[in-house]
């Protein structure tokens, strides 16, 4: 019996491990710990720069001219930022996403789901989830749409 349980402890701690290391962000810091430090912009004041269209989703991105500014002068985003996902799936409003530039680094941003009525979104969502894949856009700043950026013009 001893040895059963035993055998049954090793998946269960290979799994946690897995869990773990896919809910912390590097550093060691928990992803879901970021969840709230993201501000909710005023969307007024950013600029809607791209559409991106995929099947039913239609996803309008908005940032500030500062932001616009810098990636086509080259520059690093300014600390400060945001950077909006408006989500509408069949034209409904779902969600927005937000990415906020919490510092000086390149990979300083944090990640966060709000609902429609600009709550904080906590159903279904992991900012780890947003960060893990982000990471594979470094040479573009974090960003999908750094190229619509770059040639964006008011």
């Amino acid at each position: 019996m001893k040895k059963r349980r035993a055998f049954a402890a090793r998946p269960l701690a290979s799994a946690l491990a897995f869990v773990g290391g896919y809910l912390t962000m590097p550093g060691g810091t928990p992803a879901f710990a970021q969840g709230g430090t993201v501000t909710f912009p005023v969307l007024e004041e950013l600029v809607h720069y791209t559409t991106v269209r995929r099947g039913v989703t239609r996803e309008h991105m908005l940032t500030n001219q500062n932001a616009l500014d810098a990636i086509q002068a080259g520059a690093p985003v300014p600390t400060g930022t945001h950077v909006v996902l408006v989500d509408y799936q069949s034209d409904v409003l779902t969600r927005y996403l937000i990415a906020e530039k919490t510092g000086d680094g390149p990979d300083d941003w944090a990640y966060q789901s709000f609902n429609t009525d600009q709550s904080l979104r906590t159903v279904d969502e992991s900012p780890a989830r947003c960060y893990s894949c982000h990471q594979t856009r470094q040479d573009r700043q974090y960003l999908f749409t750094y190229n619509d950026a770059r040639s964006f013009k008011p």
